[in-house]
């Protein structure tokens, strides 16, 4: 029995190299399969030039790179609204075309640039602010009592 598991053991699997998945050697070997393909009619098979190769990688990892660097970093929130607020956002945003977030963006943008409108919506929000502080807190409380009367689990 000892000798089934000893061969076992020895027994070695095949393995396969790791495959080159970067994006521009897909690309590169895309474009040599389509100037390959599209003079494969002819008697002399072409020869690639090396030097447009590199050309043309250096322009897509150019090009690439700079539009990573405009790009703006997008960093995900959850945000919590009253329910009435929610639907008239998202009917509003659907009649205009826009995201929620984009709409934020923007509405702070605004704001930041015009101190009395900055004023106006810091002094709304922090009135909200202790609104749901106090909602929060009296649900919290009836779901003591709850817990106290045995109504919950």
């Amino acid at each position: 029995m000892s000798d089934v598991f000893e061969r076992l053991k020895k027994k070695t699997r095949p393995s396969v190299p790791a495959r080159d998945t970067t994006l521009v050697k897909v690309q590169h070997d895309n474009l040599l399969n389509d100037q390959i393909s599209e003079f494969s009619h002819s008697s002399e098979k072409p020869k690639p030039d090396l030097d447009s190769e590199e050309v043309i990688n250096d322009k897509v990892s150019t090009s690439n790179q700079e539009q990573q660097l405009e790009l703006p970093q997008i960093v995900r929130r959850t945000i919590r609204l009253e329910q009435d607020i929610d639907t008239n956002l998202d009917s509003f945003c659907n009649v205009n075309k826009i995201t929620r977030d984009t709409f934020l963006e923007a509405a702070f943008i605004v704001c930041s640039e015009n101190e009395e409108l900055l004023q106006e919506v810091l002094s709304r929000a922090r009135k909200r602010y202790q609104q749901r502080k106090q909602a929060g807190e009296q649900r919290k409380f009836q779901t003591l009592a709850k817990k106290i009367n045995g109504e919950l689990p």
